[in-house]
Order: structure tokens, then C-alpha cells, then sequence
């Protein structure tokens, strides 16, 4: 990886509740499904945009040489989301924190909404700047 922090962001072409056990076509946001890669850690995040719900399951690995790739990121959303699939960016960020950068880069790739970290220790694109919190948890 180039820079420290990379973003694999695939945007779906549909929008769902888990909760509520729907999915129909976006028409105004879509469910995203993203792989977080920083130095100590990794993390798989989903949104579903209905009820603006997310998992977040950190990916533990304690030999660094067997972290995950982007590679693999990328070819776990097209083997699970491949059918609801829009698009799917790489995003490098040298620093998350620089929201200049973080802004510049967001709009280079045309996605509108905003990187947000959270304190667990991870970033996650917040597609439309809503309040995303967990409410559900997966079966």
C-alpha cells in the first residue's frame, strides 16, 4: 500500500434495512460496503441507508504479513455484492485527519458524502452525512 490509510469503498446500487429486512434500487442513498486498512488495524464496515444502520467488524491480524489486501477486499465485495455493485474506489489517505486532503480526494473520485471517524479507532465514508449507528446486529 502506498499510503498508510486506504479506503476500498464499493457503493451498491441498492438501499436496504436489515432491520426491516428490505432492499429495493437506491433512489437517493446507497447502502456501501467498505474495507478500512490503517497501520494497527482492519475493518469491514456495511451501511444500509434506510435506517441508517452499521456493521462494523474489525478484522484481527497479528502477523502483519498476512493482512488483508486490497486485493482481497476488492474481490470479497465482487463475490458478495457483485449483482448490486455501482462502483468500487481505492482511496489513499496519507492523513485522515487532514480533512483538506481527506475533502480533495473525495471529490478527485465524485462522491459526495464525507469520511467520519469514529473512536473506535476507524474511518468509514458516511455517504449522506446522516447520524449512522448500530442498531441491528447480524445473524
Amino acid at each position: 500500500m502506498a499510503n498508510p490509510f486506504t479506503l476500498v469503498l464499493a457503493i451498491l446500487t441498492v438501499e436496504s434495512s436489515y432491520l426491516q429486512e428490505v432492499e429495493h434500487p437506491a433512489k437517493i442513498v446507497p447502502d456501501t460496503v467498505q474495507f478500512w486498512f490503517a497501520p494497527e488495524c482492519q475493518w469491514r464496515i456495511k451501511t444500509f441507508a434506510i435506517d441508517h444502520d452499521i456493521h462494523v467488524h474489525q478484522i484481527r491480524v497479528d502477523d502483519k504479513s498476512a493482512r488483508l489486501t486490497t486485493e482481497f477486499a476488492q474481490n470479497n465485495i465482487k463475490k458478495s455484492y457483485g449483482d448490486v455493485t455501482d462502483t468500487v474506489l481505492v482511496l489513499e489517505f496519507p492523513d485522515p485527519k487532514n480533512d483538506a486532503d481527506v475533502q480533495r480526494i473525495l471529490r478527485e473520485n465524485k462522491v459526495t458524502g464525507k469520511l467520519e471517524a469514529v473512536k473506535e479507532g476507524y474511518y468509514f465514508y458516511n455517504p449522506d452525512r446522516g447520524e449512522y449507528r448500530t442498531k441491528s446486529k447480524p445473524k
